[in-house]
């Protein structure tokens, strides 16, 4: 039967998977992203325009790479926390405030780069939407430990 310990398991078996996706594209990015542009796009393997969208892919790409592995990290410390029932905690609170200001500044990084490619609008919007549906979630956890805290001083 499906519960909420299995849910987070997987949840934290898909972070991990996710941080060697990130780890291969960090090696490989600059390749995928010539045989994409290549293959799919029409763009000429040795022409200036692939080479120059090549310059603004590793400016947005590697930036942005070293948020996502703070928020794989963050991702993992609060579903750990939660496997281990530590729910309403402020360290939880504390992973959602840096997941949510990781995606900011990826929608930052993306939203500059899109003045020269323009599908990173589309990421940056991406990341600002989700950015700042985390921080709700975050003054709700705020609120939720601050509500623990004040009914674990109740006798």
């Amino acid at each position: 039967m499906w519960n909420y310990k299995k849910s987070v398991k997987l949840s934290i078996g898909v972070c991990y998977a996710l941080a060697a996706v990130l780890i291969v594209l960090i090696f490989a990015g600059p390749w995928v992203f010539e045989l994409y542009m290549t293959a799919y796009r029409g763009f000429a393997p040795d022409g200036e325009a692939l080479k120059s969208l090549k310059t603004v892919f590793a400016a947005c790409f590697y930036p942005s790479a070293v948020f996502a592995g703070v928020i794989i990290y963050s991702l993992l410390k609060l579903l750990n926390n939660i496997k281990n029932e530590k729910i309403f905690i402020t360290e939880n609170a504390v992973a959602l405030r840096s997941v949510s200001w990781c995606c900011f500044v990826i929608a930052v990084i993306t939203f500059v780069g899109g003045f020269f490619y323009m599908p990173f609008m589309f990421v940056a919007l991406a990341g600002g939407f989700v950015g700042m549906l985390l921080r709700v979630l975050k003054n709700v956890m705020q609120n939720a430990v601050a509500l623990r805290e004040e009914n674990d001083l109740t006798i």
